[in-house]
């Protein structure tokens, strides 16, 4: 059975960095992430050299970003091959990417890495620009951290698999596995991050550890 890989979370998580690390060395090699973020921001500085205009280099952006999105998901599925994607699942019609695969009879497999806090997020993203690294605008920041936690809470069911990590420290933790049905904690409930209960309370009912305490 092919597999859609998915590395999902906040921005400054460490999604490029640390996410295609935690994937099968082989899906990796063969199977480099598409990542819309550092894709938009690299063709947003070359249209912007072409066009002059900020705002028309970012529509260009966009344009290219989900046309080439658009041609690799369809080529995996025309050949059924596995497909790994790094994103952000904010709204309702995010997911449909999920439903789609899920439609082809493929595995839906989601690496989750959050963090603490939106403040956080933002001073990580920050300073990687400082650093060089592509920047994202504070109120997509924003919309990404509170987004990417509710849909997860609402969609979650979809999934096969999935890990959640928290990345806010160096050291990256990992908080739960849900799978078959089933949500384990890794941590007992006095150790599992605020973020966890506060913004996945479907979620975290779903485990037989704690489910009476969340309820």
């Amino acid at each position: 059975m092919s597999t859609l890989y998915i590395i999902a979370g906040s921005n400054g998580a460490g999604k490029s960095s640390t996410g295609p690390g935690l994937l099968p060395d082989a899906v990796i090699q063969k199977h480099p992430p598409f990542d819309g973020d550092k894709l938009k921001s690299s063709k947003q500085l070359e249209f912007r050299k072409q066009v002059g205009s900020y705002k028309e280099a970012g529509r260009m952006a966009d344009e290219y970003v989900d046309q080439a999105f658009e041609e690799q998901y369809k080529f995996a599925l025309d050949n059924n091959e596995d497909f790994v994607y790094e994103g952000h699942f904010t709204e309702d019609y995010s997911w449909n990417l999920i439903r789609i695969f899920k439609d082809r009879g493929y595995k839906v497999s989601m690496i989750f890495m959050g963090l603490e806090s939106v403040e956080v997020s933002l001073d990580r993203v920050f300073k990687r620009a400082l650093n060089g690294g592509h920047n994202v605008p504070p109120y997509e920041v924003d919309k990404n951290y509170y987004g990417n936690l509710y849909k997860l809470n609402e969609y979650f069911e979809l999934l096969d698999e999935l890990i959640i990590l928290d990345s806010s420290e160096e050291l990256v933790t990992q908080i739960a596995i849900w799978k078959e049905g089933q949500m384990k904690f890794n941590l007992s409930f006095e150790e599992i991050p605020e973020w966890v209960i506060k913004y996945l309370p479907d979620l975290c009912k779903r485990s037989k550890s704690f489910g009476g305490t969340l309820n």
